[in-house]
């Protein structure tokens, strides 16, 4: 059983992937819908505020999990200094990094400095992730097939919330465009996303597949995979039957209560993926 120090190190992780994946995914959004404007500003401020919170969170309480002496740990110098030069102090500064871009990103006009500081926040979180757990010892090709896992699933579960309240904030015919061109986008992507999945599980463990007997690292990933499945099925469901179906308002209900069953698996995913980064070794 997980100590209490790495469920809470978990699950800030897994907040920290949600907000990345919101933050990567907001222009997409903007390009899917049609909308002429640029995202919520005010939003994307509250994103780079929770970002930055979370990350400090996240370096505190791995200062306090190394220090084991409880809360008064957390603000053990010593420990502070070891994490903050090691890779999750890499990590830290990144993600940082990253939320202070996503701030300046939220109040420019200038759209040619918005795509810059766009592509730079999205380039940092990327790397932060190179950093920490099995992707820091990965060879080359492991780096690239866990950085196109990961944008593939930032756009892909950073869209469904925007995607819930469009379902039934426009109209119904422009719902139906936005949701079929997200699906055929997410038929593409999905294959590239497992294969990705497929080539970093390689990388970190030498196999293809589990071998019996499994490790707590196979056991954590076939759960994920479990849910992986489930996601996709919903996923399934949206494009070939309540999609179709959208043509009144109780369908768009129907189809925005099943988009929240999908951003449920989503979080659990993350979830997952938190702990695969940063409590379970391939070994």
């Amino acid at each position: 059983m997980m100590p209490l120090w790495s469920v809470a190190s978990v699950l800030t992780l897994a907040f920290i992937f949600w907000l990345n994946a919101v933050m990567t995914a907001s222009p997409y959004i903007v390009y899917l819908s049609g909308l002429k404007k640029q995202s919520d500003r005010r939003t994307n401020v509250v994103v780079a505020l929770l970002l930055f919170l979370a990350s400090l969170l996240y370096f505190f309480l791995k200062v306090g999990s190394f220090a084991a002496e409880g809360l008064a740990g957390m603000l053990d110098t010593t420990y502070m200094q070891f994490i903050w030069t090691g890779p999750v102090g890499l990590f830290i500064q990144l993600q940082v990094t990253a939320a202070v871009a996503w701030m300046i990103y939220s109040v420019v006009k200038v759209t040619s400095l918005q795509w810059m500081l766009y592509l730079a926040a999205v380039g940092l979180m990327g790397w932060s992730f190179l950093s920490i757990g099995h992707g820091s010892d990965a060879v080359w090709w492991g780096k690239l097939a866990l950085l196109i896992h990961l944008l593939v699933a930032w756009v892909w579960f950073g869209s469904l919330n925007s995607l819930r309240k469009l379902a039934t904030s426009v109209s119904l015919d422009r719902a139906k465009v936005i949701m079929e061109r997200f699906g055929g986008h997410m038929s593409a992507a999905v294959p590239i996303l497992l294969i990705a999945g497929v080539v970093m599980y390689r990388s970190a463990t030498g196999q293809w597949i589990p071998e019996l007997p499994l490790t707590s690292y196979d056991t954590v990933l076939l759960a994920k995979l479990v849910f992986v499945a489930l996601i996709l099925l919903v996923a399934a469901r949206h494009k070939l039957t309540l999609v179709p179906q959208l043509n009144n308002e109780s369908a768009a209900k129907r189809l925005k209560q099943s988009i929240t069953a999908e951003m449920v698996l989503a979080i659990t995913i993350f979830i997952l993926a938190s702990a695969l980064s940063s409590a379970f070794s391939p070994g």
